[in-house]
């Protein structure tokens, strides 16, 4: 029910009021939306924990029934595990994750996808259809600052964005057998819609 003062019964004062009355409702069903999104996002990540406590359980039944001679089973359930686990974490945080991204010196977004290869980490520049066209190596100084001054001589800068993603199973050390489950994009490396969060500078 709209109240209008006596004061402001006119058309004007009817029209504040029924704004005002409008604007209260949609701020009523946005905080209801925004509930509801959260409590999905709670429900689902518990769901996602529960399921690692059951792979880290058959781990370590696993290990209690055949010792070392389950070895495949007991590593399987405890990356089934952490990958569960993680994709908890990154549910509890609307689905999304922050991210290493490459920018120009004026702080704009640059079509780049992180990479790792032999010798560490890099960039590869992209062409508006996706394709490379080029290469950046972050400057390695262990000085943030004298890091961050080397990269701009270069043209750019090493910022962060946030954006969709979702657990997986990755070699981190080239030339080696090690796995490990980590944070994937879910665009592929690279998006123009990604949430800026600090574009280095």
């Amino acid at each position: 029910m709209v109240t209008v003062p006596f004061s402001e019964l006119n058309g004007d004062g009817i029209m504040r009021a029924l704004r005002k009355e409008r604007q209260r409702k949609e701020a009523e069903a946005k905080a209801q939306r925004t509930a509801e999104a959260q409590r999905k996002r709670e429900a689902e990540a518990k769901a996602l924990r529960e399921r690692a406590e059951a792979c880290e359980s058959s781990r370590e039944e696993s290990f209690r029934r055949c010792d070392n001679d389950g070895f495949l089973t007991q590593w399987a359930a405890g990356v089934s595990a952490q990958a569960y686990s993680l994709d908890a974490d990154i549910v509890a945080q609307g689905g999304k994750w922050e991210f290493p991204a490459l920018f120009d010196l004026e702080g704009t977004l640059v079509p780049a996808r992180r990479e790792r290869g032999q010798y560490g980490w890099y960039w590869e520049l992209l062409n508006e259809r996706g394709r490379r066209i080029g290469w950046f190596n972050e400057s390695k100084a262990k000085n943030p600052e004298t890091r961050r001054r080397n990269n701009a001589k270069k043209g750019y800068y090493v910022g962060t964005v946030r954006v969709p993603a979702e657990a997986g199973v990755r070699n981190t050390e080239p030339g080696t057998n090690w796995i490990a489950t980590v944070p994937v994009r879910k665009d592929g490396g690279w998006s123009p819609d990604a949430e800026i969060v600090d574009n280095g500078q």
